[in-house]
Order: C-alpha cells, then sequence, then structure tokens
C-alpha cells in the first residue's frame, strides 16, 4: 500500500486524477491478493513494482473493435512502479512477464486500458507494440481511458 500511496503522489502531483485515496484501495488490492493475480517485481529487498492479470474486462469493453475476437483473453490491471525505482525498466519487465504468463496460460490476446492523461503508460504500451483498439470511459474520471491490446502467441 505504500508503494501505492507513492505512486497517486506523484500521479497527483503530474496532474493526473487517475488513481487517489479511493482507488486502488486496501480491499481491493487485498481481492486481488486473495485471487492470486497480483504478481511483484521484487528487487534490493523490496517491492519494485506490481501488475494484476486476471480474466475481468469492465463492461465499457464490449464497444471496442477488438483484433482478437476469440477468447480467452488476459486483462493487465493496476501495473505500478514505485516511484523511487523509475528508469530501471520494470514496468517493461511486468509487462513482458504479463505476456509470457499469457501466453503460456493459453490466453489469446492481452487487453488493458490507461489514463489518457497517463502518458508514460500511453508511450510505454505503444513503444511495445500495442494495437490501440478504442476508448472507454470511467464515472468520476475527467478523462477518457485509450484501451490496448496485443494478440499473443
Amino acid at each position: 500500500m505504500a508503494l501505492i500511496a507513492r505512486c497517486v503522489s506523484v500521479m497527483q502531483a503530474g496532474g493526473s486524477d487517475q488513481w487517489d485515496d479511493q482507488y486502488p484501495n486496501r480491499e481491493v488490492i487485498g481481492e486481488d491478493l486473495q485471487r492470486g493475480t497480483l504478481f511483484a517485481a521484487e528487487g534490493e529487498g523490496r517491492i519494485l513494482g506490481i501488475v494484476v492479470l486476471d480474466e475481468s474486462q469492465a463492461e465499457q469493453y464490449q464497444t471496442i473493435n477488438w483484433r482478437q475476437v476469440e477468447g480467452p483473453h488476459l486483462m493487465m490491471h493496476r501495473l505500478a512502479v514505485d516511484p523511487e525505482a523509475h528508469g530501471q525498466g520494470i514496468a517493461r519487465k511486468l509487462v513482458a512477464f504479463s505476456e509470457e504468463y499469457g501466453t503460456r496460460e493459453g490466453y489469446r490476446s492481452l487487453r488493458l486500458d490507461t489514463y489518457a492523461k497517463n502518458t508514460a503508460a500511453l508511450k510505454l504500451y505503444q513503444g511495445l507494440g500495442y494495437d490501440l483498439r478504442g476508448e472507454v470511459n470511467f464515472p468520476g474520471r475527467v478523462a477518457s481511458f485509450p484501451v490496448f491490446e496485443k494478440v499473443l502467441g
């Protein structure tokens, strides 16, 4: 939770309201842990970043024209890198892990969304070959969420 608090602080200082003190909260992260869907990048004796991988798609995804229609599809949520570890390639490693995990587990594609104000994430996903498939909106957020997909295998 300390890592998430540091991420929220950096996001808000940069003008993004993607995360706040309501989301992601201890209950959300606790459920990720309980389901076994939260994965961590560790180094220097601490957690450097996290990512959640599951099959849970937001209902807003039904409006997206996906490239890979046949499933199953893996969703990436809550990718976060400790601001103290920025610049070490942790986000890229977590995305690479997610792709390898998805391929190994038989998923046909990896799908995700990120906040339109999160320029670092937009650059990361586009640079790693993710296709922009559209955008969705979530209640309480000012900006839209571009939606990406990468076909696996």
